[in-house]
């Protein structure tokens, strides 16, 4: 019997969780997950088909090196073929309560807070930001080291390059990402 089991999550047989990654209850891992080494997963967590947590960042001068730690909290949900970058320097974050839809991607050493919402093929790049309750839409794309504050809705196929300022409780959206208006 897996260990993991134990703890009442739910693993299909083609699963590969490594033995060294710390996971809490009551989480559900679905066909062809895989979850690296140095991975730390709270509670109810849901990872659907596919999906790729802490595997080795996409950084020419880190990879090596790279220590790929991520720690995931509780109630986040990972829909199909997701993938979370393992870290270089420091550590890639999901907080708590977040939703990545269908090949969403977030790169290393990210820091995602809770109640984020990545919707189908959006991607954060690495040393990023995300704010608390915040959407990026469909196919949209934040460039690494953007930081994006809370209560933020990033439209569908945007694009926030690295020079773009993005404030608090607005809507944005575009090529380049331009303020739609404020949503309060």
């Amino acid at each position: 019997m897996n260990p993991l089991n134990d703890n009442r999550n739910s693993i299909d047989a083609s699963a590969r969780i490594s033995p060294y990654a710390k996971i809490g209850k009551n989480n559900y891992f679905g066909h062809g997950v895989i979850i690296g080494d140095n991975v730390q997963i709270g509670d109810n967590n849901y990872f659907g088909a596919y999906t790729i947590i802490g595997d080795k960042p996409e950084s020419r001068e880190c990879f090596k090196e790279a220590k790929r730690k991520v720690i995931i909290g509780s109630n986040n949900r990972f829909y199909k073929q997701v993938t979370i970058d393992g870290s270089t320097t420091d550590t890639t974050i999901i907080m708590d309560n977040c939703e990545f839809l269908k090949n969403s991607h977030v790169g290393h050493d990210a820091f995602i807070w809770n109640n984020v919402s990545l919707r189908c093929n959006a991607v954060v790049g690495g040393w990023c930001e995300i704010g608390r309750n915040t959407m990026i839409g469909v196919n949209s794309f934040i460039h690494q080291r953007q930081e994006i504050p809370e209560n933020v809705i990033i439209g569908a196929n945007s694009f926030v390059g690295k020079k773009d300022i993005i404030h608090k409780d607005c809507i944005y959206g575009g090529v380049p990402v331009r303020q739609l208006k404020k949503i309060k």
